[in-house]
């Protein structure tokens, strides 16, 4: 009898809360920067309005649908720098990461790194956190016009995969992000760094660090 290939898999990982654990220096520095407009974010703005989602529309909840795509930008740069300058003493992958993503690359898996973030701090990450080379593809704000919960982000990750949508699974850390991997019809694996378990409950698999998931461990969630 032959034995039958298992499906091949690509994998996509969110950045923030994801690879690393950050939320809680970005609802800092959310905190800090919007102090500059006499607004004050509470846990549950945090929550509802900003983890997980882009730059652009959380600028837009906060500030007003009148900014202009210029003011966005400029808006965005001062706070992400804000962010990077609370970040960088203790910037680390989530436990496991690096290791799992050499057992990844041995497996053959293609990857990509799908965040709402921009780019700066992408390059912000990989500047210290040198996993780079792990990823085959990377996608952040500059690339979709919707951010999460719609599914855009990962289906232009899929795209740059060549990957069937059916066999991606998309690793998450927030409601939005979990919503949106589903509503592109691909499985999730969800981080339990943000603390809020209401945002795992539609996810396939929670996990809290990378230690706990394996390569065949994941092919057996194609079949679930």
């Amino acid at each position: 009898m032959t034995r039958r290939k298992p499906p091949e898999l690509a994998l996509i990982f969110d950045m923030d809360g994801t690879l690393i654990d950050s939320n809680p220096t970005h609802k800092e520095a959310y905190r800090q920067f919007f102090t500059r407009f006499d607004l004050k974010i509470t846990d549950d703005d945090f929550e509802r309005y900003i983890a997980g989602r882009s730059n652009p529309d959380i600028l837009k909840h906060f500030l007003g649908d009148q900014l202009s795509p210029q003011k966005i930008t400029a808006l965005k740069q001062q706070k992400e720098s804000l962010f990077q300058q609370l970040f960088e003493p203790t910037i680390k992958p989530i436990r496991g990461l690096v290791s799992f993503l050499k057992q990844v690359k041995d497996a053959g898996l293609s990857t990509a790194l799908a965040t709402s973030a921009p780019m700066m701090n992408v390059r912000f990450l990989f500047r210290h956190v040198p996993i780079d080379a792990y990823f085959d593809a990377i996608v952040c704000d500059r690339d979709v016009t919707i951010g999460k919960p719609d599914p855009a982000i990962f289906q232009v990750a899929a795209r740059k995969l060549k990957a069937d949508p059916a066999r991606c699974i998309v690793f998450e850390d927030s409601q939005a992000g979990v919503e949106a991997a589903r509503a592109a019809g691909m499985r999730v694996v969800a981080l339990t760094t943000n603390g809020q378990e209401k945002d795992t409950r539609h996810a396939d698999l929670v996990i809290d660090t990378y230690n706990q998931i394996t390569v065949p461990r994941l092919q057996s969630l194609l079949h679930t």
